[in-house]
């Protein structure tokens, strides 16, 4: 299975995972029907349990042939929660498909290909969201980029002693017109809704930045530690959220 991966688990917006291939009529069926779903969507990648990321971050869709054959078993056992599990023997008897008696090894193309609609169908609201994702970091590749710059700056000012000097007061300045200007930048990127709250806190730290650095250059050692640790606070959800 593993040379049937095309890209790698972690980029990719949906990890099928299919149950593992015993050679019986319903993993063939399976199998078949993950191909068919990744030539016709390239944001899929086909994977096995022991591949995909740890842990309930990834969309990934665990497809079991039948009740003894589970590919969902395995990908917990993995420490790899998928969010979804298909049951292709439930989804083609649903359907009327398969029956009790029926020769399914001669109908195995017929039923992945009724599978595989049913897998893509199943996808349909989880890739308009892998997409919206997409597009938001995209877009917040370059105000992540002014952000850090402004942050290392930030991060780089000496601890307050008294009343900075006039010479000092200008760049601080700076810094935080700089973290107002980011602030309105974040007006004009629309967030994934998941991800509106993450988003409205980042956006809220960076008026904290700036009320940080005016208490700096003010020399308020209470407004500028109270508004640093805070910003601190609320950058974190939206950072954890843009990591490759």
């Amino acid at each position: 299975m593993p040379q049937e991966v095309e890209g790698k688990p972690e980029n990719a917006a949906v990890v099928l995972v299919p149950c593992p291939d015993s050679g019986r009529a319903g993993c063939r069926i399976v199998h078949r029907a993950v191909k068919i779903v990744l030539a016709d969507i390239p944001e899929v990648v086909i994977a096995t349990a022991e591949d995909c990321p740890k842990g309930p971050k990834r969309f990934v869709l665990a497809i079991d042939a039948s009740t003894t054959c589970q590919a969902s078993i395995i990908l917990r056992q993995c420490g790899a929660k998928p969010w979804s599990v298909l049951s292709a023997a439930m989804v083609l008897a649903d359907a009327g498909l398969i029956k009790p008696g029926m020769d399914i090894v001669a109908r195995v193309e017929e039923l992945a290909q009724a599978l595989a609609t049913a897998i893509k169908e199943s996808l349909v609201d989880v890739l308009d969201e892998a997409r919206e994702r997409r597009r938001y970091r995209e877009q917040m590749g370059a105000v992540m980029k002014r952000f850090d710059g402004i942050w290392s700056k930030v991060e780089a000012l000496p601890s307050l002693n008294g009343l900075p000097e006039a010479k000092e007061k200008t760049p601080v300045g700076l810094i935080a017109k700089r973290a107002r200007n980011l602030f309105m930048k974040f007006d004009e990127v629309m967030p994934p809704t998941q991800w509106a709250e993450p988003h409205d806190l980042f956006q809220d730290a960076l008026l904290c930045i700036a009320y940080a650095c005016e208490g700096w250059a003010a020399g308020d050692s209470d407004r500028w530690d109270h508004n640093l640790e805070k910003a601190r606070v609320q950058i974190e959800p939206l950072k954890k959220r843009l990591k490759p």
